[in-house]
């Protein structure tokens, strides 16, 4: 499976976590000239800007270890530009790091 395929199945898990747990999803890969936000979701009067890492190892680091201080200046902006666009009104908003795991281990016994 590619890079793009896994991210792909990594965010419809992570939106079915969400949903699971009360969030509406409000857009999948929102994307500007700056960036692309994975998947933005409201709970309440809170708006939320999910990153979604998926890992079929640790061998890269933890998906969290790839939202750096760059990557996060990247997510700000692009939440900036859906907020001055958007008609869904909010109070509050958040940034969360959703990590897919996906561990398979052989030969374990």
């Amino acid at each position: 499976m590619n890079t793009k395929a896994l991210g792909i199945k990594g965010e419809d898990m992570a939106s079915v976590v969400l949903m699971e747990k009360g969030y509406d999803i409000i857009a999948r890969n929102y994307v500007t000239r700056i960036g692309e936000i994975d998947i933005i979701a409201k709970k309440g009067e809170t708006l939320i800007f999910c990153e979604v890492k998926t890992r079929l190892s640790d061998s890269q680091g933890k998906g969290r270890e790839a939202v750096d201080q760059r990557k996060q200046e990247k997510i700000r902006r692009c939440a900036e530009i859906f907020l001055m666009s958007t008609w869904i009104p909010y109070e509050y908003c958040e940034f969360h790091v959703i990590e897919i795991s996906i561990d398979h281990l052989e030969a374990c016994f």
